[in-house]
């Protein structure tokens, strides 16, 4: 892994109920993760700031900036990639926006020669996608909708031997595999990057260019939908 002493970057996810941000700086990592709900705007600058506060830097100091571009709540989504194109506009540095599934599945890569990560994607859908890990971890099912009564059926065509992400526990879905309910976090979208830099140093783009990564066309919800309670 590259050496991480002289790094300095800023990661931030949305996508789910959870709010994480995390900070590189002078090889530690800083990071708050918590459960919020839909109170991700309210929070996300503040706790970037505590962070830098904490590092003893400015914002000037950070290297680049690394969003969850999802897929995701739509809200969700928009607040990382508005939050990630405003400083990187401000203080003229890269962004980087990071698949939030490439992240969530990179602590499982030596559980299995294949892995899945599996989303909650709301309305009765999962956000999946699959990953072989022999030799570092290489996305090979990009991400895509799976409906929960197909996800046991189509961890098995992938031949996947381990399941990980937010939908587990959700749906049921009579997954008989290893499964472990988790949800993103600030900190591995770093450590995903510094896993490869080399590779992953071509992903950064100026900040007008940062979007999230959208998977269902279906973004908006209807009137019927939000009087039945439900959520993007």
């Amino acid at each position: 892994m590259t050496s991480i002493e002289n790094k300095t970057f800023l990661a931030f996810d949305t996508s789910t109920e959870y709010c994480s941000v995390a900070l590189l700086a002078a090889g530690r990592c800083r990071s708050r993760t918590e459960r919020l709900g839909n109170g991700h705007s309210d929070v996300l600058l503040p706790w970037i700031d505590a962070l830098v506060k904490e590092a003893g830097i400015g914002l000037k100091d950070i290297d680049g900036i690394l969003f969850g571009a999802g897929p995701g709540s739509f809200t969700g989504l928009r607040i990382a990639c508005g939050i990630a194109q405003g400083l990187g506009f401000g203080l003229d540095k890269k962004v980087l926006g990071v698949c939030t599934l490439d992240a969530m599945a990179y602590p499982y890569r030596r559980e299995a020669a294949r892995i899945a990560v599996l989303n909650d994607a709301r309305m009765n859908e999962c956000y999946g996608a699959v990953y072989e890990t022999a030799d570092g971890l290489r996305k090979i099912c990009n991400e895509q909708i799976v409906k929960p009564e197909m996800a046991a059926q189509w961890l098995d065509e992938q031949h996947v031997g381990f399941v990980a992400g937010t939908a587990i526990g959700v749906y049921p879905m009579q997954i008989e595999l290893p499964c472990v309910k988790t949800h993103p976090e600030a900190s591995r979208m770093i450590e995903w990057y510094l896993a490869d830099e080399k590779a992953n140093a071509s992903l950064w783009v100026k900040s007008d260019l940062a979007a999230p990564i959208y998977v269902r066309n279906h973004v908006a919800l209807t009137i019927k939908e939000r009087r039945e309670g439900e959520k993007l």
